[in-house]
């Protein structure tokens, strides 16, 4: 078990400085020379597709490079055993298409950043993400603005279904602990970096949800307006635009599994199209109107409108 230990440590190592390329060039070369660690992935294979989220992750930078985050979303959903459709309004799909956007709502599933880029098929589409997922590459480090959040427990694992979570666990303790100060620093930068982005006319994802369901929304999006409002204005108003994705969340980890009854049972949860739907549109300047320029005062508007659409 030490042996098993120090293996994992090299991985960490492994990603730390050479991120997930890396990470996955030490995993296989431990899968071939070490066989408690070799044992040890095919017992965590038979409840997680750790094998098959490695797989994805060291090919989606490559395919970004080459498609673009639109192209290169399709081409992976495209690869899993599922089908899925998007919905837009009837009045609204051309703003959200082609107008400088912030799209906003509950993240869901691993899978939402891919759906999104994908129905939008906007090749100025970025995400605010976690900020580990830069470490996927160059090319989806330069589709994101990074955002270091705090790491979470195995209770929290243990609260929201231990399937979900337990990835975003592994994950976030392969980066070094960032001061409370220093993160919040960084956090503001990327909002300011992410504002600039729609003000040029770009197209954002933000997923401002807490870990708990019933807890209110991270301020974070209410920064995010307010920097964006006081830019100078163009001729072009920015847009909130509202999405929900309607998608099992642990129905991805089971599909994928190598344990042929969970897999059942994550085709099961699949046997119907995975829904994406997008709200109407709304200007950024209405919004302002409302609240000032107050971010907890924003972000209640937002979540509360988002809660009447039944989204």
């Amino acid at each position: 078990m030490t042996r098993v230990r120090q293996l994992l440590a090299d991985l960490k190592s492994s990603f730390a400085s050479g991120g997930f390329e890396s990470l996955h060039q030490s995993h296989q070369a431990a899968l071939e020379s070490h066989w408690r660690y070799r044992l040890l992935f095919r017992i965590v294979n038979l409840a997680y597709p750790a094998s098959d989220l490695l797989e994805i992750a060291s090919n989606l930078d490559r395919h970004i490079g080459e498609l673009g985050v639109a192209d290169a979303s399709k081409a992976m959903l495209a690869t899993l055993p599922l089908q899925w459709r998007a919905e837009f309004p009837s009045q609204g799909e051309a703003v959200i298409r082609e107008s400088p956007i912030i799209v906003f709502g509950k993240h869901g599933s691993i899978l939402t950043p891919f759906l999104v880029a994908a129905s939008l098929d906007r090749s100025d589409i970025k995400m605010l993400s976690a900020s580990y997922i830069a470490k996927l590459g160059p090319h989806v480090a330069q589709s994101m603005f990074p955002v270091l959040l705090p790491k979470p427990t195995f209770r929290d694992a243990g609260r929201a279904g231990i399937l979900p979570r337990i990835s975003g666990w592994i994950t976030t303790r392969l980066e070094p602990p960032v001061e409370k100060g220093l993160a919040k620093e960084r956090n503001l930068e990327s909002l300011m970096q992410a504002a600039r982005h729609v003000h040029h006319r770009g197209a954002l994802l933000i997923a401002p949800d807490a870990r708990d369901s019933e807890d209110n929304w991270r301020h974070g999006i209410g920064h995010l307006v307010i920097q964006l409002a006081q830019m100078p204005q163009q001729d072009l108003d920015a847009y909130l635009v509202p999405y929900r994705i309607w998608a099992p969340i642990t129905g991805i980890f089971r599909v994928l599994s190598r344990n042929p009854i969970i897999r059942a049972l994550g085709k099961r949860q699949y046997r119907n199209p995975i829904r994406i739907a997008f709200g109407e549109p709304f200007p950024l300047s209405e919004i302002i109107g409302k609240t000032g320029l107050d971010p907890a005062r924003i972000t209640e508007h937002l979540q509360a409108h988002y809660r009447n659409l039944g989204f």
